[in-house]
């Protein structure tokens, strides 16, 4: 791999995981309004905060991810995310549960590849 083309994956994958974590938040930040509005249970709240990260997920890889290396890119990007939003999430407060991160990071994986999948598909 040349330099060019590692500067690229590089940056794309940044780009993604960096994307990403901000489209999460935006949507963590907006869920939280709604359930103080609405009343939504506690025992619903853990499947739509999984449900808008593995959107984040898909939005960031779709958008950032170009050109080739796509599931290199978008693996790079997902895992990228993961370890970015639980820093974010930690420092904020959040609990710690080794299944909750091992799944944090899963969906993160299979969405990432699914959406590189596609979008290589169509490039070919």
């Amino acid at each position: 791999m040349d330099a060019s083309v590692r500067k690229n994956t590089i940056l794309q994958s940044i780009k993604a995981g960096t994307l990403s974590l901000v489209f999460s938040c935006i949507a963590v930040l907006l869920l939280a309004l709604l359930a103080k509005l609405c009343n939504i249970g506690d025992n619903i709240l853990p499947i739509i905060n999984q449900v808008l990260k593995a959107i984040a997920v898909a939005v960031g890889t779709l958008i950032s991810v170009k050109d080739e290396k796509f599931l290199l890119k978008a693996v790079i990007g997902a895992i990228l995310f993961w370890l970015l939003s639980f820093g974010l999430f930690a420092i904020m407060g959040g609990k710690f549960n080794i299944g909750q991160i091992a799944l944090d990071l899963g969906v993160a994986l299979v969405v990432a590849i699914i959406v590189a999948l596609i979008k290589s598909r169509r490039a070919a």
